[in-house]
Formats: C-alpha cells, structure tokens, sequence
C-alpha cells in the first residue's frame, strides 16, 4: 500500500484517524504521522508508526515530510485569518513540491469567501489554493462536532435554559469519530478524487430548541431556549469574563447558525460509513455535560 501522511496527528481527529487506520488493518509502517512536536508522538511510536517532525510555520520542513507519500491527510490548522492562510499555503505548496499524489483536505460545510463564521472564508480559499495545484483533491466538508455541544451548551443544564443568537438556525453535528472513520475509507480506497463530501447527516440538522430538549432529556431535567438579541449575547458572554477575541467568535458563530450556515443534510457519510453516523441523542447519553 502506498504511504498515507497525516499532519496535525497529536490532535483529536488526526489521533483518531489513525486509529481508524489501524483499525482497518492499515500497517502502521505505510503511515506516516506528522507533528510540530515528537515529544507528543511516544505513544503512535509504541503503536508501529514513524512520525515526522514538521510545523505549519516551515516550509522546508513540511516538503520533508510529505517526500515519498502518495496520499495526504491535510487538517486543517487551528489558527483563522491571514495566519491560517500562511500555514495552509506552506502545506499546499510542500505538497506540490514533495509530489503528494492526493490531498484529503478538512474543510466546512458551506465554504465561502464571505461568512458570518470566521474559519470559513480560509477553508474557502484553501479549497482554491489545492484546485490550483492540479493534484487529485477530496474536500471533507465537516459541520461542527457533536463534541463541542457541551462545551457551547452544557451550562444550560445546570441553568435550565440556553440562552443564544441562533434563532431559527439548525446545525447538522457530527461525531469526531464518524469523521475519522470516514476519512479512514477515502484514505484506503478510490474513486474519491477530485470530490467534495458534504460531511453532515441525513435529515438531522438540529436547532436550538431541539439541542436544548436533547441536554435536558441526557440529564433528566427541563431545558429550554431563550433567543438573545446580539447585544445581550455579547454582554453576557463579557459579564463571563471572556477575552475579546473569544466573544468575537462566539457571537460570529451564533450569526452563522441563525443564518443556516451550518445547516446542511447529506447521505455522504453514512454512505461512507456503510452505516448510520451517531446522533446527538445517542452522543449525549455517554457525554453528558
């Protein structure tokens, strides 16, 4: 089998995934997982893998990275704005330079170069950035994770009410692990090039209303929503004594679910999965907040 790279493997999805890998009696000894520190990596060493040392920030040690595999799982940096477009450029131009055969890229669901959500504009221009290349793309275009229900919402149980912005809006969450498996399959067979997969599920985008009764079902109490304007979303968020940049993004993330941009329904990945992804009922009963 041919060599499979992984950047960001030290964190969440990438760890998952290559447990997926594994899983699917991928030989550790054809991946290759990479990350800014090796210190973090002892663990994948013990589980057969060799990881490569590279970071975002360096060109030339990305391009080192990538030599000799043929695909690449390239997920997304943590960083918005024009610092998350450094880094994605570093990565996409070392792909090209290292002969990277094809690129699985992280993105979000609706991609564009204007949106209320403040990483999706550099997804949008990362996608244009891997089409320029001419390498065989596949773009995972994932909703939010299911995981960051409780941290988004979880206070609600204990107050009994979710107080947010989104309005009407619903959003098609998505376990971290229904992703890696998924990722896991495009990884290990083909006719996936040149694609782009809207990872959502079928007919189960969920508003806020439906979230709230969701947390209070998990917990056994009453839970309901209370719609904010702006304005009072942010002060609330700033009577938390919430950094200014951390507001920002929450009040631009509820502007996007009030605006339907994560509002999206898709059979890909059950299709991918061979079987249906978790729900939010079936997430919370084992995660409750």
């Amino acid at each position: 089998m041919t060599h499979i790279a992984v950047t960001g493997a030290t964190g969440n999805l990438g760890r998952a995934t290559l447990q997926s890998l594994l899983d699917s009696n991928v030989s550790p000894a054809t991946v290759v997982p990479i990350a800014r520190d090796l210190s973090k990596t002892s663990d994948l060493s013990g589980r057969g893998f060799s990881p490569r040392q590279a970071d975002y920030t360096d060109l030339a040690s990305l391009e080192a990275a990538f030599r000799g595999t043929e695909k690449l799982l390239f997920i997304s940096t943590s960083a918005v704005g024009e610092e998350r477009m450094v880094h994605h450029r570093n990565v996409v131009t070392a792909a090209k330079r290292a002969g990277v055969g094809h690129i699985i890229y992280t993105s979000v669901v609706k991609p564009a170069a204007t949106a209320n959500f403040s990483a999706t504009p550099g997804h949008f221009h990362t996608e244009e950035l891997i089409r320029e290349t001419g390498i065989p793309y596949t773009f995972f275009r994932n909703n939010l994770y299911l995981e960051l229900v409780p941290m988004l919402f979880g206070s609600a149980v204990q107050t009994g009410t979710l107080t947010h912005i989104g309005g009407n809006g619903r959003v098609g969450f998505v376990a971290r692990q229904d992703i890696a498996e998924a990722l896991a399959v495009v990884l290990t067979s083909g006719k996936h090039e040149n694609r782009a997969y809207p990872i959502s599920v079928k007919g189960r985008a969920y508003s806020l209303p439906e979230i709230a009764t969701a947390l209070g079902q998990a917990a056994g109490k009453p839970v309901v929503y209370q719609d904010l304007s702006v304005n009072e979303f942010r002060k609330m968020l700033e009577s938390f004594g919430l950094p200014a940049p951390l507001v920002d993004f929450s009040v631009g993330l509820g502007e996007a679910i009030r605006a339907g941009e994560f509002e999206e329904s898709s059979p890909q990945l059950e299709t991918l999965l061979g079987r249906a992804p978790l729900t939010l009922q079936q997430f919370l009963a084992t995660a409750r907040p």
